[in-house]
């Protein structure tokens, strides 16, 4: 005879891909609880650190002296213009980031670090590498290549589920 309660049980057994997604939420919010500390000291937010970082790469390896849109700078993060419009103000107010009139567009802007945006991000990246090796210390850098490569295959996924995925902010 069949156990009434045995749908239940199979409910708590828990799938390969379920684990797996657990140790990936698991491990995201532990990276951010290490990594907060380490942004605080600073004086920024892990958030402020994305917009940095990200107004950086763009003018000092791409070349884009006039920074970035709004828009594109949520796109490279990840996220709507809305959710990083306050950051940004709170930057432009610390006089991290200044922010000028888009040409051709009365209504857009363009957002770029200040020379103090710049030398703190000089500091955070001189100390940045040896702390993300602390965090990704329980990896040897033999392991690391076949991680990277099981992550891309993950984000390749996800980027293809999200293009299919209607955005409910816009």
């Amino acid at each position: 005879m069949v156990s009434p309660f045995a749908p239940m049980v199979a409910l708590r057994q828990r799938t390969p891909a379920q684990t797996a997604f657990g140790h990936v939420l698991r491990a995201f919010g532990l990276i951010h609880r290490v990594m907060r500390p380490y942004f605080q000291q600073y004086g920024l937010s892990q958030a402020q650190w994305a917009i940095l970082r990200t107004l950086h790469r763009a003018q000092e390896e791409e070349g884009l002296k006039n920074g970035l849109r709004m828009g594109e700078l949520g796109q490279r993060l990840l996220v709507q213009p809305p959710s990083v419009t306050t950051l940004v103000r709170r930057l432009v107010k610390a006089g991290l980031v200044a922010q000028s009139a888009a040409p051709n567009d009365r209504r857009g802007f363009e957002l770029r670090l200040t020379p103090k945006g710049e030398s703190l991000v000089s500091r955070v990246l001189l100390a940045h590498q040896d702390q993300i090796r602390s965090v990704m210390g329980g990896l040897g850098d033999e392991e690391l290549p076949a991680f990277c490569q099981y992550l891309e295959r993950v984000n390749t996924h996800l980027a293809a589920l999200a293009a299919k995925t209607p955005d409910t902010l816009d």
